[in-house]
């Protein structure tokens, strides 16, 4: 007899009704059924698009024989439909015609709806999952004892943990990449905003050097224009010097046919006007005119001393250039373990201002506790290096730019002083000198409010310059024997220093 599970039976199983199973024949619940269960003990899916075999039409409440062919349950001939009685005839399946008892034959299962997953060894629908083994289970399959010690819930209630996990590592995740995006997107900017730097200053170096090549060609037609003013000159006074010369040897040559036609005169007529021709014809020095005047050669020797000292002029610029621009200047920063108690350092390190209050630090040998001063990092053996310092004095304040030897005294009081291994300018309200071997006051009309400090240490050169003028301040000129870092010191509460890049 074909019996399929009732659906009040699965409503009771899902509700989670009272279910007796007989081990050894079946299933039996509120209307006592007997269900022959298949044997292979695995899920089979019915797809959409599936066929049957016997309509090849798509399948239409599909059922399965025990042979394993899914028909339409329309296309699964019955024992009346065959002629036969259906307690004495078989069945059989329209694909392979195998021929099997009603009682040995597997009930037609129910699939439900395409695409719906079913037990193949119990042949209904999936409702349950263990958590222990991970599997899927039917009712039968639940009620198996493979399963009765384990924990067993709707497929709903079971799969609820599993995405509040899923969605919890979701919403991680998804903070994590909107974190990482907000990164991407601030350093993008950062970048657009150096790229933007760059831009601009490609633009000032066209720019300078537009006006340096403008600047030099103006200068270059200046002098050519000079020289050839001065050639102009030399040529007008040699005309003239040559026309008067040229009248002069005119004159005395008519004079010289003159007396010698006179000279082939009888003596009578001769000696008639003897005294007319002595004083006619006396000798007259000639006074010869200057081919070039002096005042010509003064400013021919004046463009020639400038000319002169061109070649050595563009050397040295170039030079200086070359210096400038190869000049390492971005990596100065304020050193904390040599700064006075009375200096207080930004979290950069790259400002230093005064206070009043002496801080409460630990004393080491590189601190100093004398002078408000701290050293700047790194120090420098070799080559050429240039920061830029911007000066705030406050009232009555005062600062102290330059280098210091890595050896200067730190303790005590101490002298700003080549001697002691300062090289420096003072700079305050009241005057401003530098710390040569015996001082050299400078006299600056203004406090610079930025300060251009460069180190040629092979060359023993250390130049300080305002930086929005250019007009030097003071260059030392020495012969460094140790290791020399950046010297900074500041007094006087509202005075600050901070190093630009």
């Amino acid at each position: 007899m074909l019996l399929c599970l009732s659906d009040a039976l699965k409503s009771d199983l899902i509700s989670g009704k009272e279910i007796l199973v007989d081990r050894g024949r079946g299933f039996h619940g509120q209307a006592g059924e007997g269900i022959i269960m298949p044997s292979t003990p695995s899920l089979k899916v019915v797809h959409k698009g599936a066929t049957c075999p016997a309509c090849t039409g798509p399948l239409q409440d599909a059922v399965t024989t025990t042979c394993g062919h899914t028909f339409c349950r329309l296309c699964l001939p019955l024992p009346a439909q065959m002629g036969s009685q259906p307690s004495s005839k078989v069945l059989l399946c329209p694909l392979c015609q195998e021929e099997e008892q009603p009682e040995t034959m597997v009930a037609p299962v129910p699939l439900g709806p395409l695409g719906e997953t079913y037990c193949e060894e119990h042949g209904e629908k999936i409702y349950f999952f263990c958590e222990n083994d991970a599997e899927f289970l039917c009712v039968f399959c639940r009620e198996g004892p493979s399963h009765q010690a384990h924990t067993v819930g709707f497929l709903d209630e079971a799969i609820q943990p599993y995405r509040d996990r899923l969605r919890s590592r979701l919403e991680a995740l998804s903070g994590e990449r909107d974190k990482i995006e907000d990164i991407k997107c601030q350093e993008d900017q950062k970048l657009q905003v150096l790229l933007t730097q760059i831009e601009s200053k490609k633009q000032q170096v066209e720019t300078a050097f537009e006006r340096l090549q403008q600047e030099l060609g103006d200068q270059r037609c200046f002098l050519l224009a000079r020289l050839r003013e001065l050639e102009q000159q030399i040529w007008k006074e040699r005309d003239e010097y040559v026309t008067k010369v040229s009248e002069e040897v005119a004159r005395l040559g008519a004079q010289v046919e003159e007396l010698e036609e006179k000279c082939q005169q009888p003596a009578y007529e001769l000696l008639q006007d003897v005294r007319v021709n002595q004083s006619r014809y006396e000798v007259k020095t000639f006074v010869s005119p200057e081919a070039i005047s002096s005042d010509l050669i003064k400013k021919i020797r004046d463009i020639h001393r400038k000319i002169l000292t061109l070649p050595e002029m563009m050397r040295t610029f170039s030079e200086n250039l070359a210096r400038h621009l190869e000049t390492d200047s971005g990596a100065i920063t304020l050193d904390p373990q040599t700064a006075s108690r009375s200096l207080v350092l930004s979290e950069d390190r790259k400002s230093v201002r005064y206070t009043r209050q002496k801080r409460d630090l630990p004393d080491s040998p590189q601190r100093f506790n004398g002078l408000p001063a701290v050293l700047g990092s790194p120090g420098f053996s070799s080559g050429c290096h240039r920061w830029q310092v911007e000066v705030q004095l406050g009232d009555g304040g005062g600062c102290t730019l330059g280098v210091a030897a890595e050896d200067v005294r730190r303790k005590g009081e101490m002298g700003l002083s080549a001697k002691e291994g300062v090289w420096a300018v003072i700079i305050s309200h009241q005057q401003c000198w530098a710390s040569t071997a015996q001082g050299t006051d400078l006299p600056l009309s203004d406090i610079p409010r930025c300060v251009d400090i460069t180190l040629d240490y092979e060359a023993g050169r250390l130049t300080l310059l305002d930086t929005d003028t250019q007009v030097p301040i003071f260059t030392f000129t020495t012969s460094f024997c140790s290791r020399v870092f950046p010297f900074f010191a500041v007094w006087k509460k509202g005075s600050c220093l901070t190093l630009k890049t």
